[in-house]
C-alpha cells in the first residue's frame, strides 16, 4: 500500500491505495478541533443575546438604558474620553464620572450614532460619524437636542468591541451670513 500524507491546520490527512481504488483517512487532533470551536463561535456570535458588534452598538444600548456603568463598561480600562465642550478624562473611572455627572444633569430620551465610516486592522476598528441625542434637563424639564461628531478607536477584546480613544465634539453653531 502506497501513502501520500498532506498537513494542514495541524491535522494531517493521507491518501492511502489499496487494491487500485483510493481511501482517504483522517487523523484530527486538537488544532482542528480548536479552529472548529472558534467556527462554531463565530456562527453563533450572530444569535440573539451575543456580545455587541461595536463599541458604538455598547454605548448606544448603554446610553439609552440611562445605565453608567453600562457606558463605562464600553471603555478599556486605559480609555481617553474627550467630552463635547469638556476636558479630557482619562481611565474608565474618570470617563465613568463624566458620565455619571451627565446623567445627573439629564435624562436621556434618545441616543443615536451614525456611522459614516470605519476601517478595521486585525483587532482595531477606526469609526467616524455624527451622533445625536435628545434627552431632558432635570433641572427644568426643557428638552435638549445635542448633535456632533465623534471619531473614535476601538479594540476587539474578548470578542467585545471597546472604546480605547473617543473623542466627540459638538457640531458648530450655525452662521448667518
Amino acid at each position: 500500500m502506497q501513502r501520500k500524507t498532506f498537513h494542514y491546520f495541524g491535522s494531517s490527512v493521507y491518501f492511502a491505495t489499496h487494491h487500485g481504488g483510493i481511501v482517504m483517512r483522517k487523523r484530527i487532533n486538537a488544532g482542528l478541533l480548536v479552529v472548529f470551536g472558534v467556527l462554531s463561535l463565530t456562527v453563533q456570535a450572530g444569535k440573539p443575546g451575543t456580545p455587541v458588534t461595536s463599541a458604538g452598538e455598547c454605548w448606544t444600548k448603554a446610553m439609552n438604558a440611562g445605565d453608567v456603568d453600562a457606558v463605562a463598561a464600553c471603555y478599556v480600562p486605559d480609555a481617553v474620553m474627550w467630552f463635547p465642550g469638556g476636558a479630557m478624562a482619562r481611565g474608565r473611572d474618570a470617563i465613568r464620572k463624566g458620565y455619571a455627572d451627565y446623567f445627573g444633569a439629564f435624562t436621556i430620551k434618545d441616543a443615536h450614532l451614525e456611522d459614516m465610516g470605519h476601517v478595521d486592522a486585525g483587532d482595531a476598528r477606526k469609526t467616524w460619524g455624527t451622533f445625536k441625542i435628545v434627552m431632558v434637563s432635570k433641572a427644568g424639564g426643557k428638552p435638549v437636542t445635542e448633535r456632533g461628531r465623534f471619531t473614535d478607536v476601538s479594540r476587539e477584546i474578548h470578542g467585545q468591541w471597546l472604546y480605547a480613544v473617543d473623542h466627540a465634539s459638538d457640531d458648530p453653531a450655525a452662521t448667518t451670513h
